[in-house]
Parts: C-alpha cells; sequence; structure tokens
C-alpha cells in the first residue's frame, strides 16, 4: 500500500486593505474574488476604518492599530494599503500631509481615491476611464448618469454586476494607487 501525499497548496500571503466605509470593503472583496478566480494565494484582510476615524489621519492611525493587533494575533500582512478619498484632504491638510507621512513610515499605501470612490468608479465603467469629475458632488451625478440605480454603499454583488477584472484594469491604466493594489495582489504585471 502506497502513501498518498497531499498536493502542495501554496502559503496565502496577507494583505492588509484598510477601507474607508462601507463601499470601499465591497469593492475589496470584489478584488479578492478576482485573485480568487486567477488562483492568486493571497489574503485580503479587508477592515473598515470609519466607525471612530474621520479624517485621512485618524483612518491611517486606525489602520496601524489594527495592523499591529492582528501582528500579535496572527501573521503579520505582506503589505498594506489604505483606501482614502482625496477630497478628504482639503479641509485638514496639515493632519492630511502627517497622514501620509505616517503612512510611509509604516510601510501603508494610500490608494488615493479622486476625489472620491464614486469618481474611481466611474473610472471603470466602458468609455469613461479619462473622466475626473471635479468633486465629490460631480463625481456621484456622474456616476449616476452612466450607472443607473448606484446606491451607496454597494456590495460586492452590487458592484460585480457592473465591475470585471477588465474594468478593473482599466481604471488601473489611469490610477496609480490602485495600479499597485492590482499589482501587489498579482492580478496586474
Amino acid at each position: 500500500m502506497t502513501r498518498r501525499h497531499p498536493a502542495h497548496i501554496p502559503q496565502r500571503r496577507q494583505i492588509f486593505v484598510g477601507c474607508e466605509g462601507k463601499s470601499e470593503a465591497g469593492y475589496a472583496a470584489l478584488l479578492q474574488d478576482f485573485a480568487r478566480a486567477a488562483n492568486l494565494p493571497i489574503y485580503l484582510n479587508i477592515k473598515e476604518l470609519a466607525p471612530g476615524a474621520g479624517d485621512p489621519l485618524a483612518r491611517v492611525e486606525m489602520a496601524v492599530r489594527l495592523i499591529k493587533q492582528e501582528a500579535t494575533t496572527r501573521i503579520a500582512p505582506s503589505s498594506s494599503f489604505v483606501l482614502l478619498d482625496e477630497d478628504q484632504t482639503v479641509l485638514t491638510p496639515a493632519r492630511a500631509e502627517t497622514a501620509r507621512q505616517l503612512a510611509a513610515q509604516k510601510n501603508i499605501t494610500i490608494v488615493w481615491q479622486q476625489p472620491c470612490l464614486e469618481a474611481v468608479l466611474l473610472r471603470h465603467l466602458p468609455g469613461c476611464h479619462t473622466r475626473r469629475p471635479p468633486d465629490t458632488p460631480g463625481a456621484g451625478a456622474a456616476l449616476q448618469g452612466e450607472w443607473a440605480g448606484y446606491a451607496k454603499p454597494m456590495d460586492r454583488a452590487a458592484l460585480a454586476r457592473r465591475i470585471d477584472l477588465a474594468a478593473a484594469l482599466r481604471a488601473a491604466g489611469v490610477e496609480p494607487g490602485l495600479a499597485a493594489l492590482l499589482r501587489e495582489i498579482g492580478l496586474l504585471a
């Protein structure tokens, strides 16, 4: 009788993804689905930063705390990202700069959504990848014009009805932060 050896299962790398809110968490979960479909050995540890954290600095500080906490109870992430709306930076520029410095110090990549998630989602849609609404209300209106029925927050399933991997790669072509995240996941060369 011969013994069968189990198939080698590669160790999944953990990537921390801190999200400003539920819609960003839904988007990150969609990216996890794309990675799973591509058989990539990664795990996105998706955490919402909105409860108790208002501006970019508070959210980066919360991400630092969560990453440190995860490292004491589990395996530390191989890399860390935080999805933040850039429109928040004009409200408190000094705190936003401190957020950038803290993120760099702690090896956290900030994916700035310019000016907000709705504008980034707009750039996923066919023929819209170069559209740059100037502000959050304009981004919401532009997205509503292209995506009838869009409503915040969007979960993974709702986003998947309009966004596929090709759409994410299209948006990554004009969104350097998103491109960095997709590259780290292994979805982009």
